[in-house]
């Protein structure tokens, strides 16, 4: 059902393992927190936050990981260097998760905190979210010159919006441009804005799947937050069963991760993920490979 032309591989961030051949690696869910309006953020300029709230929330995460298998990290979003170190440390402190530094497109942010997690030791745990084909020259000689090793790479832009070629290209040119800088941990997002640029970001996962081997996956859930149409036509109630089936389409064509979205629709999506991910496994019993543990598998059924 998977065929791809090269070996997949295997990499582990942060003692997350993500990769590899669909149904023997679990999906890795990556929820976003401290994103613009989430509740846990008191402060979003001086990266205060609701402490309680924010370590019900990590509790909750934590325990839908030991309880489907899935894999976790989480993309932590901010807009100041201020907010994004101080929200590194409390994670880095309160959690064992990979973390993604999201610094919402700005050089600034992104660039303190790589450096904040090179200076703090932790370095090996994070993720630059991301590198893109509009990334300035400036954050890949942070990347290079910091040691970092671990990239989600974004081939998408206005360009390679409507075609799963040319976002091809584009991940042709930031694939050997981050090997040449020197990371190793190459994940692959293939850009989700709406409904219709789901499936090419589908397709597009295939393709270099196939092609390099490295971990795949999209924003999916980006689909629903742009539909305009979902609620004026089908309600409210619409609205997370979308979701999910947002992160669930990726997941069955084949994808090693989701950026799944605000971290408090995790009980709706990981439950969901695990039964795919079980499914998946199914495909590699005729071949006698059993997922590697923890897996949905061996826990959700």
């Amino acid at each position: 059902m998977f065929e791809y032309k090269v070996d997949q591989k295997t990499l582990e961030i942060g003692g997350v393992r993500i990769g590899g051949r669909p149904g023997r690696i679990p999906t890795t869910l990556i929820p976003s927190i401290f994103y613009t309006k989430d509740r846990l953020v008191n402060n979003a300029d001086k990266g205060e936050t609701d402490k309680s709230a924010t370590e019900n929330l990590l509790n909750m995460l934590a325990d839908l990981t030991e309880r489907t298998g899935l894999g976790t990290m989480l993309d932590v979003v901010a807009t100041t260097s201020e907010a994004m170190e101080k929200y590194l440390q409390y994670l880095v402190d309160n959690t064992n998760f990979p973390l993604l530094i999201d610094g919402s497109d700005s050089l600034e942010v992104n660039t303190a905190g790589i450096r904040f997690a090179k200076e703090g030791g932790f370095l090996d745990r994070v993720v630059i979210n991301s590198l893109t084909p509009d990334t300035k020259d400036e954050l890949f000689d942070v990347v290079q010159d910091t040691g970092l090793s671990n990239a989600l790479l974004l081939t998408f832009n206005s360009a390679s919006m409507a075609s799963s070629s040319k976002r091809v290209e584009e991940a042709d040119t930031l694939i050997q441009r981050a090997q040449t800088i020197g990371v190793a941990n190459i994940m692959i997002d293939t850009g989700v804005m709406d409904l219709p640029t789901l499936g090419i970001a589908c397709k597009t996962q295939h393709i270099l799947k196939s092609k390099y081997g490295y971990p795949v996956g999209s924003g999916a859930h980006n689909a629903i937050s742009t539909w305009t149409g979902l609620v004026p036509k089908f309600g409210k109630v619409a609205k997370k069963p979308a979701l999910v089936g947002s992160s669930l389409m990726p997941v069955s064509l084949g994808a090693d991760f989701v950026l799944m979205g605000p971290a408090k629709d995790a009980p709706l999506v990981y439950p969901s993920v695990a039964m795919i991910d079980v499914a998946l496994s199914g495909i590699l019993i005729e071949e006698r490979i059993r997922p590697d543990k923890p897996h949905p598998r061996y826990l959700v059924s």
